[in-house]
């Protein structure tokens, strides 16, 4: 979004003139006939959320839009993406935090690793992903408590080192956790080490007149509400619904280099249930996470709509069997639908062995116990409550807004 807008061509006779303000109004009248189209769900959670995206996505442009113009302090910071606000099926495992960067500058990052299952380092040149290195001891060097430093340039440095491109915009880290309640996310700090001259407003980068850098903003936010909403509607979805695409190399729209994702979708009736069979890989991570037309995770606080390697109960014959429903099934696997009619299920395969292709079939909501092996473990409606609200908890703990 911010790249957008230093690129854009607004002019500020574009904002006095009322144009710019008017040109995003229009984008976000055809994103809203898209809601309301026969193209997509017509399910009255469905649609709801649909609009609910439209502002999910404004937030986001918004954000970080206004944010990213000024680039004076640099730290570590938790990303726009979180329990609430949802795109592009974030993981309900993730925290994501990062930090903006230059290319042709040097960085240290410092601090201590956390005990979360999996924390990724990921540079960025834009969108696309141009480096990934994994806090862990095969890869870097780490203190007996977690502690380490590692350098970000250009050019290679003894001792922990991350590449960072020329055009390098952005330090992404991810972190992945494994027990929600238990598991703790890093403490890191970062600084510029030789500095290059601070920008300033007259930097070529940013728009001389505040006119003309608002009219543009203006325009990339309308451009991006509607390019996003339209790419994840049409985005890695399989042909039949129910079933699963091989893994997918996502790096060039930002994904982490050793993350495969599995991703394939459901469509189910009011009476139906998808049971969901796969031998689970293993490696450092894997999860599902399911959810709705808009590509927004569904609200995994709320509703148990995900469910990692920890978290999930593994049949007598080795097969993790989860149950897609839209009421509860009794079964400790069950994805929760919240209601929604359709949407997205990803098999997250981080650092695993395999990125397995799971198995998949219908059937009614009546018919899901004597679909499962009975050594399939089950769970009373007061177990669930508590699962529930221990999830729940860990979720408001996890983010601080």
């Amino acid at each position: 979004m911010r790249e957008a807008a230093k690129a854009g061509k607004a002019t500020a006779l574009e904002l006095e003139s009322g144009a710019a303000w008017s040109y995003l109004l229009a984008k976000l009248q055809t994103v809203s006939t898209t809601v309301l189209s026969d193209q997509v769900p017509r399910n009255p959670y469905d649609m709801a959320a649909g609009f609910r995206h439209l502002l999910v996505l404004l937030w986001i442009g918004i954000d970080d839009a206004l944010r990213g113009g000024s680039n004076a302090t640099l730290a570590i910071r938790p990303s726009n993406t979180d329990a609430i606000f949802k795109w592009g099926m974030d993981c309900p495992d993730c925290l994501y935090t990062g930090a903006g960067l230059r290319g042709g500058e040097t960085y240290r990052l410092w601090g201590n690793r956390g005990t979360a299952r999996y924390v990724g380092l990921q540079t960025m040149a834009g969108m696309a992903s141009t480096a990934n290195v994994l806090l862990d001891p095969d890869e870097i060097e780490l203190e007996p408590n977690g502690d380490f430093e590692i350098i970000l340039s250009a050019e290679q440095h003894t001792g922990n080192w991350m590449a960072i491109a020329p055009d390098a915009t952005q330090l992404v880290i991810r972190h992945f956790f494994y027990d929600w309640t238990t598991e703790v996310q890093s403490r890191l700090s970062i600084e510029r080490i030789n500095p290059i001259e601070i920008a300033t407003s007259t930097d070529a980068a940013t728009p001389l007149d505040p006119m003309a850098a608002m009219a543009r903003q203006l325009v990339a936010l309308g451009d991006f509400v509607e390019a996003n909403l339209d790419f994840f509607l049409q985005f890695a979805r399989p042909e039949n619904p129910n079933t699963f695409n091989p893994p997918f190399d996502g790096t060039a729209m930002g994904a982490a280099a050793e993350n495969r994702p599995v991703i394939g979708s459901f469509k189910l009736e009011a009476d139906e249930a998808l049971i969901v069979e796969v031998a689970p890989p293993t490696g450092l991570y894997w999860s599902y996470s399911i959810g709705n037309p808009w590509w927004e995770t569904i609200e995994y606080g709320r509703h148990q709509s995900s469910l990692n390697g920890h978290q999930a109960a593994v049949d007598d014959d080795g097969l993790v069997r989860v149950v897609l429903a839209h009421h509860d099934p009794g079964v400790a696997n069950w994805l929760d639908t919240a209601g929604h009619s359709e949407g997205p299920i990803i098999l997250r395969c981080v650092r695993t062995e395999t990125a397995p292709v799971p198995t998949t079939r219908v059937v009614k909501h009546a018919d899901i116990a004597a679909a499962l092996p009975l050594s399939t473990p089950r769970i009373t409606a007061a177990q669930r409550r508590v699962a529930m609200q221990s999830r729940q908890l860990a979720v408001s703990n996890r983010f601080v807004r």
